[in-house]
């Protein structure tokens, strides 16, 4: 079903948020996972007992899957946003060829992933098929090289969607994770062409930052220049903040003190909201099971900062 932009923004800013800094932080506290789980129960959350924290996480992306085809105003926006997903279960179904692969990782989409698995393309889009097709005809079995294979194809799909809000959102997503390759390759001592296409930035200089003394130097003039200076100042490392900060500036990006119901950026602030919400949810769950909830602390997105 699809709506006009007016409901579909109406039904995000009324589902948004179902978290504060608060009710993460006596999440966080709870004696066990169990008693996590009830609480998240609590705050509208569907749990089942005895699954599993992939499987709560998965269960819940799938609510988003299912928020998205009911509310979106047209299939081109609803195919940008949830094409991630569709991808993800593409590049498990290749790899449960020749690897063992979480049966509760798979998202619930229309691609048919039993044909994927078996090499049947047809009802894949043409990005999909095309990636699909070069790991066949390259024996691939690398996860990595799989993964930038498919991830590469999903940007070109959404790229192509024609909107341009959700082309300045992914470009922008696009951009942050090139940087972090690039940080990764330099703490490394790698080269090559890891790199997305689409971004703003191009791939010279992304490389220029991987070879260059200081790795914030070449995008001085782009508009992550203090997201580079940050990654540099960390000497490339601890790039879970830079991940973070990614999330919290697509985020801010989408964020508005008037809500304009004409436009996507509210339905794009509660998608981008609930991707960073769900990550917050297993992050405190691993701790708990983990007896690490110090930790989850300095973990925290900004948007949660008032805990």
């Amino acid at each position: 079903m699809f709506t006009t932009k007016v409901y579909a923004n109406t039904a995000a800013v009324q589902y948004g948020k179902r978290l504060d800094g608060e009710r993460l932080r006596r999440i966080v506290e709870a004696a066990t996972v169990n008693d996590a789980f009830r609480m998240l129960a609590d705050y509208g959350y569907a749990y089942q007992s005895g699954c599993s924290v992939d499987g709560f996480i998965v269960g819940e992306t799938d609510r988003l899957i299912r928020f998205i085809s009911d509310n979106a105003p047209n299939i081109r926006f609803a195919n940008a946003l949830t094409a991630r997903f569709v991808y993800n279960n593409a590049k498990l179904a290749y790899k449960s060829r020749f690897a063992a692969v979480p049966a509760d990782g798979y998202y619930n989409t229309d691609l048919d992933i039993a044909k994927i698995a078996d090499g049947d393309y047809g009802d894949a889009d043409g990005y999909m098929a095309e990636a699909l097709t070069e790991l066949d005809e390259n024996n691939e079995k690398r996860p990595q090289v799989i993964d930038l294979v498919l991830t590469s194809a999903m940007y070109k799909s959404v790229l192509k969607c024609g909107i341009p809000a959700v082309k300045h959102y992914f470009r922008a997503e696009i951009d942050m994770k090139n940087i972090l390759t690039a940080a990764r390759m330099k703490r490394l001592g790698l080269s090559g062409d890891e790199f997305l296409q689409g971004g703003t930035i191009d791939a010279d200089t992304l490389s220029e930052s991987v070879d260059a003394e200081h790795f914030a130097e070449p995008y001085e003039h782009t508009r992550y220049a203090l997201f580079a200076e940050r990654i540099e100042l960390r000497d490339g490392g601890e790039l879970w903040r830079a991940e973070r900060e990614t999330d919290d500036h697509l985020y801010f990006m989408t964020d508005s003190t008037v809500t304009d119901y004409s436009s996507y950026k509210p339905f794009l602030n509660y998608y981008t909201e609930t991707l960073i919400e769900l990550k917050t949810v297993k992050t405190a769950l691993v701790c708990i099971k983990t007896n690490s909830r110090d930790e989850f602390y300095d973990r925290i997105p900004e948007i949660y900062k008032d805990i």
